[in-house]
């Protein structure tokens, strides 16, 4: 039986986001050095450029034509700079190198920006839903025009365009604060759409729609948002690895000549860089030279194979009981 619609639809769209970053990435030669932080800058300052110019666009338009509605959008349009501005204070954070305070480097601050971020997406939703509810309360009259109305469809293309792009790249290099970014230019989008279905309705006497549209729209960008705090921070406090990571883990040990067993295997991503501790068993008679060489020999395996990987490897003898410490 072949795959749904709704399926399809979504691995085109997921495509289409890759084909997209990574058009990006060789346009604009995101692909040397750090990757994740070339990228990060370029989405940052791209998304801040566009924001700024969607602001002043709104801004006098909204002035001109004495639209409320298209003031509050371009407020909101000025909000999505600051989220932007923090994406790039992450990146530039988490692209630290390690130490002496840590060790481990400063990757997790990704997340952290992942969850400032998806915190002020949860007042935007709460913003929205208010303003929705008073639209249906209250039902205010709205005056537009052809101008208002293909400045707004516009407006909705270049916010949905952005949302590929950071999305695309959040999805290529792995970055959870540019997946929540994208989110906040999604959010735009939503916000301009619910400013033109208003202009809309009101000329088709449907005064309570974009009150109920707006309500609607809150509650699903406010569950995405916690849906990436609830990623992210399961992260941060060090969530275990995948049954499938950990299976690579004992595959690639085992491959290892002279391995007979592998367990203990513990996993700490702190983000950019991942600490992998292994304990491997070897023949009793190995001399201790032997030993530490087949130790080394598994660590440069392990991390061949798993990039970012700090790998720690722990001998024991063949014999020794197998159930002191239990099999992982």
């Amino acid at each position: 039986m072949g795959a749904g619609p709704e399926i399809v639809n979504i691995r085109y769209i997921i495509r289409m986001q890759s084909l997209i970053a990574r058009s990006f990435i060789k346009l604009f030669r995101l692909d040397h050095g750090d990757v994740k932080k070339r990228c990060g800058y370029f989405e940052g300052i791209f998304s801040t450029i566009i924001n700024l110019v969607l602001f002043a666009a709104k801004l006098i338009i909204g002035i001109t034509v004495r639209s409320v509605s298209l003031l509050a959008d371009a407020v909101h349009s000025l909000s999505d700079v600051i989220t932007s501005l923090l994406v790039i204070f992450g990146i530039r954070l988490a692209s630290k190198p390690p130490d002496r305070r840590h060790p481990f480097g400063h990757g997790r601050a990704d997340l952290v920006t992942s969850i400032v971020i998806s915190c002020l997406l949860i007042v935007v939703a709460w913003e929205f839903f208010l303003s929705g509810y008073n639209r249906f309360r209250a039902p205010v009259p709205i005056h537009t025009n052809w101008l208002i109305i293909m400045f707004l469809m516009a407006s909705i293309l270049a916010k949905e365009f952005l949302y590929q792009i950071s999305a695309g790249l959040g999805k290529v290099v792995h970055s959870p604060t540019l997946m929540a970014d994208a989110w906040h230019h999604r959010s735009d989008a939503i916000s301009t759409v619910l400013v033109l279905v208003g202009f809309v309705s009101f000329l088709f006497g449907a005064y309570r729609l974009d009150g109920i549209m707006g309500m609607g729209v809150a509650v699903l960008i406010g569950l995405t948002a916690i849906s990436m705090i609830r990623r992210s921070a399961s992260a941060l406090l060090g969530e275990a690895p995948s049954p499938y990571f950990l299976q690579k883990i004992k595959d690639v040990t085992l491959g290892c000549t002279g391995v007979t067993d592998v367990h203990h295997i513990h996993v700490h991503d702190y983000g950019g860089q991942t600490e992998i501790t292994v304990h491997i068993r070897l023949k009793p008679d190995m001399h201790l030279d032997a030993a530490h060489k087949k130790a080394t020999e598994v660590e440069h395996c392990i991390k061949d194979n798993i990039q970012g990987a700090e790998v720690t490897v722990h001998v024991e003898p063949e014999n020794e009981n197998r159930n002191r410490h239990g099999q992982h």
